[in-house]
């Protein structure tokens, strides 16, 4: 019969027994959690692909933009898109001195379809509004189409990338011909949205005539080659650089998962779907400079993400935290260092080191003022 166990030894397993059954409360509770997630269910459906192959899919019906209801934001609406933090102010839009035609990211996180309806009320809809486009309220109107973005599914799929992109393409025609009137413009993106902005600037703008209106593409959270200033596009190195390209896609510094954005993917390049080879483009926010370092004292303003209930026209945001994080370029990732307990921490950066959702909101006030600035910088070298 083996001795009975001393008190010591039995502080140490009853220590080890409750220490065991902490952490199997906390990973319980991480679970629970993650049920709950939107991203963890778009991360699982990611996994999954609509039962019909693309070429046997009916497609479905496509925005016509000469109406209301093909576009996500429109002047004139008092959209969501016209929200602002307290202490900033949307500009006029009838005095607005530049337009941004803004491409939206993927919004629809289920994969029962290659694309999906263009008017479908995605999970972000209202996000993306307030948090993204809102940025760029201070010196511009506001266009956003609508179109039929490619599902989580259908963004491993040639054929329904494309697909997506010819809305994309004919909206931005359909902008240029009715709404621009000669006016300077800048392209702005997020994720999925980026990739049909990068075919967009090589197929639509570079090269053309629109060149000269392009105050700059603000194409964030995803690939955007530093070989487009081979054909032409730099890429910006200065707050009031104009004709330029910028980007970024923020990372919690010491983690790399987000590489999966910038190395090895796919994206359109002069006619056709390759794989990534060019370095991808690490504009620093807080900086506007390639490969920039900056302290958390340059961030003049981090926008909380939108949580529900979510107001049906144009209202007041969150205020803004000063000072949230600093950011540097490394690898082509721009890395930050945002506290553990922090409000900006969400499942992606806790999971990977992500910080995708909040790509704009990390850096809100800081990309409204350059938008305003590379504006008035673009109006001083066209006097006329």
């Amino acid at each position: 019969m083996p001795a009975a166990p001393t008190p010591n030894r039995l502080r140490g397993k009853t220590g080890g027994i409750r220490r065991r059954w902490k952490i199997l409360i906390a990973v319980i509770a991480i679970l629970a959690l993650l049920s709950q997630c939107s991203i963890t269910k778009s991360l699982i459906e990611a996994t999954r692909e609509p039962s019909t192959p693309f070429a046997q899919t009916q497609a479905p019906p496509a925005p016509d933009y000469a109406k209301r209801a093909a576009w996500f934001a429109l002047p004139g609406t008092n959209g969501l898109e016209r929200s602002a933090p307290p202490g900033f102010t949307s500009i006029d839009e009838q005095t607005a001195p530049a337009d941004v035609f803004f491409i939206h990211p993927t919004m629809y996180l289920k994969n029962d379809v290659w694309n999906a309806p263009y008017d479908v009320d995605g999970a972000y809809n209202a996000p993306v509004l307030l948090a993204q486009l809102s940025a760029f309220n201070g010196c511009c109107r506001l266009y956003a189409p609508h179109y039929r973005q490619a599902s989580l599914a259908g963004l491993r799929d040639g054929d329904a990338v494309a697909f997506a992109y010819a809305d994309v393409a004919r909206a931005f025609r359909y902008y240029i011909a009715r709404y621009n009137r000669g006016r300077p413009f800048i392209i702005a993106s997020h994720s999925q949205g980026t990739g049909h902005a990068v075919r967009l600037l090589q197929e639509a703008i570079v090269g053309t005539p629109l060149q000269d209106r392009l105050v700059a593409a603000y194409t964030i959270g995803a690939y955007t080659p530093a070989s487009l200033a081979s054909i032409g596009l730099p890429t910006c190195d200065d707050a009031r650089q104009t004709g330029c390209v910028l980007s970024w896609n923020a990372s919690q510094s010491g983690r790399t998962a987000v590489s999966m954005l910038t190395k090895d993917v796919d994206f359109w390049w002069q006619g056709r779907r390759i794989k990534s080879t060019a370095p991808a483009i690490c504009v620093n926010p807080l900086t506007w400079t390639r490969n920039g370092v900056a302290n958390p004292a340059s961030n003049k303003g981090s926008l909380p993400f939108p949580e529900p209930p979510y107001p049906r026209r144009a209202a007041t945001l969150a205020s803004l935290e000063t000072g949230l994080t600093g950011a540097r370029c490394s690898d082509m990732l721009l890395n930050v260092d945002v506290a553990w307990d922090s409000s900006f921490r969400d499942t992606l950066s806790w999971l990977y080191g992500s910080y995708h959702r909040n790509d704009y909101g990390l850096f809100y006030a800081n990309i409204r003022a350059n938008a305003i600035d590379r504006v008035a910088s673009w109006r001083v070298r066209h006097p006329d």
